[in-house]
């Protein structure tokens, strides 16, 4: 990991501190008290300018473990991937994702300030990517938060998010090269992946279906706590293996949409410049080592370079 000033850093107590504080809602179906945990608590920190939380990255299953001489099969950073299929198979339907993203987003509006000034341009150079990207036909939502860190996440069901403070440093062509890889980690399901890793599919989407019917106390406690976790600032963790993906996914989508993919690298290197300020979030500073990514997209670049043009 990047060592900054905004290193975020997660207690290891804290899943069984926050499952102890749902479990305390009594109206609440249990069920959904271990999903809302297990989703939540898989999640990368937005962290406020206070918080210092040190993300634990989700243990892998052994399937996903990847040997470290297949990942560089050949000098080949991203081989693991290419041959990759994506789909909702065996993970939550498309539908229970996109309602369960629909609620996490409603608390996050909650907690955050979104702001309309400058989200045309964010959702103008969004779209793009999310129109050539390997799962184009889902309904992605872009949205911008005020705030000076340099950050950005997603969530299941297309919502993406970026920071003002990521808007400013960054020209559309670098910008695009952020959405894009968050639109990766949407195309590639890693947060449906957490959630198969820490539950059964079925409780998870018994507990979805109880989601949209709770009301009264059920519906005021769950959104306390939903408030109460994302407050303490978990939103998405991924494995650095994720993020390579997402990496991947995205410099590849950037010429297919029209954008220079070397400003992937140039986005990287503006973070190197501005690591020291203690504006980076979780987007970067807990993400590979920001010299691996520039190593590996220009590796990218040059290989796709190298592959013949597409007729059409």
């Amino acid at each position: 990991m990047i060592k900054s000033a905004a290193a975020i850093n997660l207690r290891m107590g804290g899943a069984e501190a926050i499952k102890s504080r749902l479990q305390k809602s009594k109206s609440m179906p249990g069920a959904l008290v271990f999903v809302l945990c297990a989703f939540l608590l898989s999640a990368t920190a937005f962290r406020s300018h206070s918080a210092s939380i040190k993300a634990t990255p989700r243990a892998r299953s052994s399937s996903e473990r990847t040997d470290s001489t297949k990942v560089t099969q050949f000098g080949d950073p991203y081989s693991q991937f290419r041959d990759e299929e994506y789909s909702n198979d065996g993970l939550l339907s498309e539908s229970d994702e996109i309602r369960l993203g629909a609620r996490i987003h409603d608390e996050v509006t909650k907690k955050y300030k979104l702001t309309d000034v400058g989200l045309a341009r964010v959702d103008s150079l969004g779209q793009r990517v999310a129109r050539v990207s390997l799962r184009p036909k889902l309904g992605y939502t872009f949205h911008l938060i005020e705030g000076r860190e340099i950050n950005g996440f997603s969530i299941p069901g297309g919502h993406v998010y970026i920071t003002t403070g990521l808007l400013k440093l960054a020209n559309d062509n670098e910008l695009a090269s952020v959405l894009a890889h968050e639109v990766g980690h949407v195309v590639a399901r890693h947060s449906l992946k957490t959630l198969k890793q820490r539950q059964q599919n079925t409780d998870i989407a018994e507990a979805l279906g109880s989601i949209t019917g709770i009301a009264g106390d059920a519906a005021r406690d769950l959104g306390t706590t939903l408030v109460q976790i994302i407050g303490e600032g978990f939103l998405t963790i991924h494995t650095r293996e994720e993020e390579r993906e997402a990496d991947y996914l995205g410099v590849r989508a950037m010429p297919r949409a029209g954008f220079d993919p070397q400003a992937m690298i140039t986005m990287f290197q503006k973070v190197q410049r501005v690591d020291d300020l203690g504006l980076l979030g979780s987007l970067f500073s807990d993400h590979p080592y920001v010299q691996e990514r520039i190593d590996n997209t220009r590796y990218e670049i040059n290989r796709m370079r190298r592959e013949p043009a597409r007729k059409g």
